[in-house]
């Protein structure tokens, strides 16, 4: 694919995941992706002939790979895994509310609309919570926990992280994530 081509795929993607994260995915339509990406109609079915569910699962991926960027980001800066479970918590915080409470996580906004009428979609949605729950794994036994405990930890965290965005978006209020740091927080050793 050339150059052009790549860029035009990448703003159709980037366009689509701002589009189901901010107003849902059902309420996100071909016409609005088109026009938010500034790509031309054809160059839509050209890059993703299978249509819209293709566009948003390619789009989660690439959602779901910032959002695991983030969490190997707050694994390998932090001395130990409650700051590290703290940075995570605290950076998902921040993006919500420098998004005005828009952005919280586009996999789950996308999961709860898309279920099994979209399979294409629920299957790019749970790769997403694979990657993320292995990543915390991971970074769990990078920073000092026992693997057992790690692969037990690790959806629970992302359960809860999952939960307290959902919360914080709707109340509008960054406590739900706050109060759910605060609660992991004291499970793992901070120093």
């Amino acid at each position: 694919m050339s150059s052009k081509g790549q860029q035009t795929q990448e703003k159709i993607l980037s366009a689509t995941l701002d589009l189901i994260e901010r107003q849902g995915f059902h309420s996100t339509g071909l016409q609005q992706i088109i026009k938010a990406s500034g790509a031309p109609k054809g160059s839509l079915y050209f890059h993703f002939p299978e249509g819209k569910d293709q566009i948003v699962s390619c789009a989660l991926q690439q959602g779901s790979e910032f959002i695991n960027a983030m969490i190997n980001h707050a694994f390998t800066l932090a001395d130990n895994p409650s700051q590290s479970v703290g940075w995570l918590f605290d950076g998902l915080a921040r993006r919500l509310l420098d998004s005005n409470y828009e952005k919280g996580c586009p996999v789950a906004t996308t999961a709860l609309e898309a279920g099994d009428a979209h399979p294409q979609v629920r299957d790019a949605c749970a790769q997403a919570y694979d990657l993320w729950q292995d990543s915390i794994a991971r970074g769990l036994c990078q920073k000092g926990i026992p693997e057992e405990q790690a692969v037990y930890e690790a959806p629970l965290i992302l359960s809860i992280l999952e939960g307290a965005l959902m919360m914080a978006k709707v109340r509008r209020s960054r406590q739900p994530l706050d109060q759910a740091r605060d609660a992991l927080l004291a499970r793992f050793p901070s120093g």
